[in-house]
């Protein structure tokens, strides 16, 4: 009977024990859910502030994308208003110096046209002494013209008289020094050639000139007859050092 009680007891005091361990464990497994939750939430919090740190983050990094690009465009700006500030001054600067330029001019034609008036001369005088001065121009080109025929016809007639006084056949006409030409056809067989200058250039019947190329003399031709503009000469025996050619050059 008495171990009845005992083990009665024993099972009571196990039950207690076992109720209390659970009560116990209950409460620490509270406990650990309860600072579970309460990591939750803070985690929760933190995220939250996390994303909004990345919100600001991302606002603040577009605003300062935003003012650099305002500022690059600011500076843009500020480069073409400079470089029009410097655009607008040099064309001040251009247009103050014309004016100045412009008023000296006044000022050159004022003094010009007081001298005119102390002369007395109308525009219709002054028209009329300019036409008369191109008339008087134009009047002393022709007789420089005249004159340059005359002493050329001078100059062959002087010439076919010295040739028909000559005593003998090796006459040399007088050419003046420095005219000079080019060969324009060369006829090996018959040993002439023809210039490309004639009377009007001052080319004399019995006129000597040396033919040369590249600095080098290859002869000597005699001329035999004379038109305007052309000239026919004969190559002079033991004077032909080379073979001469169209395009060499001769000097009187």
């Amino acid at each position: 009977m008495l171990q009845r009680i005992l083990l009665i007891l024993a099972i009571l005091a196990g039950v207690g024990v076992i109720a209390l361990s659970q009560m116990k464990l209950r409460e620490h497994i509270q406990g650990i859910i309860n600072q579970r939750e309460t990591n939750a939430k803070e985690r929760e919090q933190q995220r939250a502030r996390a994303t909004t740190a990345e919100k600001n983050l991302a606002s603040t990094s577009n605003r300062l994308v935003t003012t650099q690009g305002e500022l690059t465009k600011t500076k843009d700006n500020l480069a073409k208003t400079s470089a029009d500030l410097e655009t607008t001054t040099s064309a001040r600067d251009k247009a103050l110096a014309d004016l100045s330029t412009a008023r000296d001019s006044e000022k050159a034609m004022s003094r010009q046209m007081e001298q005119w008036r102390q002369t007395g001369l109308t525009p219709e005088k002054v028209k009329q002494t300019i036409a008369d001065l191109k008339e008087a121009t134009n009047t002393i080109a022709v007789v420089e013209e005249e004159k340059k025929i005359l002493g050329r016809q001078i100059a062959k007639l002087t010439n076919e008289l010295a040739r028909y006084y000559s005593p003998d056949d090796d006459y040399v006409a007088p050419v003046q020094k420095g005219l000079s030409g080019k060969i324009l056809v060369v006829d090996p067989k018959w040993e002439f050639v023809v210039l490309n200058i004639g009377d009007s250039k001052g080319v004399l019947k019995d006129g000597v000139a040396m033919v040369h190329r590249d600095s080098k003399l290859v002869g000597k031709v005699k001329i035999t007859s004379v038109l305007a503009d052309r000239s026919i000469a004969n190559v002079l025996a033991g004077w032909k050092l080379d073979e001469i050619r169209e395009g060499d050059q001769v000097l009187f």
